[in-house]
């Protein structure tokens, strides 16, 4: 699906972006998880055999687990990722939103595929007027690469990429930071 046809069939009331997998949450989540797996180290110096295998796999949980989820949602959209922030809510009709949908209906000419896995630090969440949950586009401005909240990859032509993060940041985004 293109980024054109994802806004095409879009009917919501507002859009609020989030910002996720950085600032303080996030680092205080890394240190927790860091100290986790430096204590789960040390039992395993000192813990009877029989304890062993269960330490072991516990460790091995612990350094394999990567980022957590790195979408908006989880839970099948029941609930919002553990690092998510609120940056903007915009209504539908307010000029930031109407730029947006410009952003999106750019016409796809230049594709450029990714060699790394998106880490989605970014999202567009949009509702209708009962507050409910409609769709939500992740966005990694690392890969230049979209998905929806299912999984489906949203294809955008690579030079749009740098006036979203534009506009993401006019909003309040601090895309650069991750830590």
């Amino acid at each position: 699906m293109s980024t054109q046809d994802y806004w095409r069939g879009l009917s919501f009331d507002y859009i609020i972006t989030y910002s996720l997998l950085r600032g303080s949450k996030w680092q205080q989540l890394q240190d927790a998880r860091r100290k986790e797996r430096e204590t789960s180290r040390r039992l395993l110096l000192t813990a009877p055999p029989a304890q062993l295998p269960e330490l072991r796999a516990q460790l091995h949980r612990l350094e394999h687990q990567l980022d957590l989820q790195t979408r908006l949602t989880t839970d099948n959209n029941r609930a919002y990722n553990i690092t998510t922030t609120p940056v903007a809510k915009l209504q539908r009709d307010t000029p930031e939103v109407a730029e947006l949908g410009r952003l999106l209906q750019a016409p796809c000419t230049e594709l450029l595929y990714p060699m790394c896995a998106p880490v989605f630090r970014d999202a567009l969440a949009f509702y209708n007027a009962g507050h409910e949950l409609l769709s939500v586009l992740n966005i990694c401005f690392s890969c230049n690469v979209m998905q929806t909240e299912n999984g489906q990859n949203v294809e955008a032509d690579y030079l749009m990429y740098t006036p979203l993060q534009e506009w993401f940041q006019r909003l309040g985004h601090q895309i650069d930071t991750v830590a």
